[in-house]
């Protein structure tokens, strides 16, 4: 059960950028929710918060794919058998995949979910980095909390 919310979380992340690429213009800003949420289109072509530096665009799209090879493998590891784990880490796993479909078939991510405050904006992002986030969280509270 806990694979097919991750299809379905890359299929959403996949969905939703696929109509800001389509329906907005770069750097449109839609107020969804005043003074707090925009959608607002930006091309990440770095990576987390839009870290970049130059040739680094195999990098950017290896070392997901490394990574998630990687997060496959500690599916099986023991000390990830339970659910909290397990959930934590299928979502880490969608995130990775959503981005890296981005950065293969566009050469960029897509990132439009722009919340704010007082006219104070955090990073612009996306489905996929929502689900890395939720599933780190996870990760550390099932890893801190759980098997005390």
């Amino acid at each position: 059960m806990i694979k097919y919310l991750s299809i379905l979380i890359v299929i959403i992340d996949q969905i939703t950028k696929f109509i800001v690429h389509k329906c907005m213009d770069l750097y449109d800003s839609i107020n969804v929710i005043p003074y707090f949420l925009n959608f607002t289109y930006i091309r990440n072509e770095g990576i987390a918060f839009g870290i970049y530096f130059e040739g680094g665009k195999i990098f950017f799209i290896i070392l997901p794919i490394l990574i998630t090879i990687y997060l496959f493998y500690l599916l099986k590891n023991e000390e990830f058998q339970d659910n909290q784990s397990q959930i934590a880490l299928y979502l880490i796993i969608a995130g990775a995949i959503g981005n890296i479909i981005d950065r293969i078939f566009r050469g960029y991510v897509v990132d439009f979910i722009d919340f704010h405050l007082n006219g104070m904006h955090w990073y612009v992002f996306n489905i996929a980095d929502s689900s890395v986030t939720i599933g780190l969280i996870f990760l550390l509270y099932s890893s801190i909390i759980v098997k005390k």
